[in-house]
Parts: C-alpha cells; sequence; structure tokens
C-alpha cells in the first residue's frame, strides 16, 4: 500500500467531487480532500499509484510511504492466499 498526496488543478467544489470519484475509481481509499489546497489525500495499493497521475486534472502524485499489508487469509484483500502458518 501507498500513501499518496494528489495535488489537483484549481477546481470548483462540483469539479473536485467529479475528480475525487475518478480517483475512487481506480481504488483510492481517500482520507481527506482540501478543495481550497487542491489536494487530495488517502492510499492506494502501489501498483496503482501510475494509474492517478493519468486523471483529468491531477497535477502530480506525491508517494509519502509504501508498506506491506498482509490480510488474513479468506479477507477479500487478501493477495497472498494461505500463510505458511496455515498450511
Amino acid at each position: 500500500m501507498t500513501e499518496v498526496i494528489v495535488v489537483l488543478d484549481e477546481l470548483d467544489d462540483a469539479q473536485t467531487v467529479r475528480v475525487v470519484d475518478l480517483l475512487k475509481g481506480h481504488g483510492l481509499e481517500v482520507f481527506k480532500v482540501d478543495n481550497d489546497e487542491s489536494i487530495v489525500d488517502g492510499t492506494i495499493e502501489s501498483d496503482k499509484v501510475k494509474l492517478l497521475k493519468d486523471v483529468e486534472s491531477v497535477r502530480f502524485v506525491r508517494s509519502i510511504l509504501t508498506y506491506t499489508v498482509d490480510y488474513p487469509p479468506g479477507d477479500p484483500r487478501d493477495k497472498d492466499g494461505l500463510d505458511d502458518d496455515d498450511t
């Protein structure tokens, strides 16, 4: 997972809502939207960060922190299946 700050063009509230919806559609879990500063904070799977850069009205994407998340087996977000201890 990667925590990101997405910097947008200067947009009105309705435009910002539309762009945030597009970002969410690419997998961004949004924590905060600051329309006055044109910034969106959130997390996304690391391999999807590059998709955010191509969204309309995105100036740039800054990766802040990347970390590994090991969801338990059975969780729909689990990517690696059973743990070695579970076999």
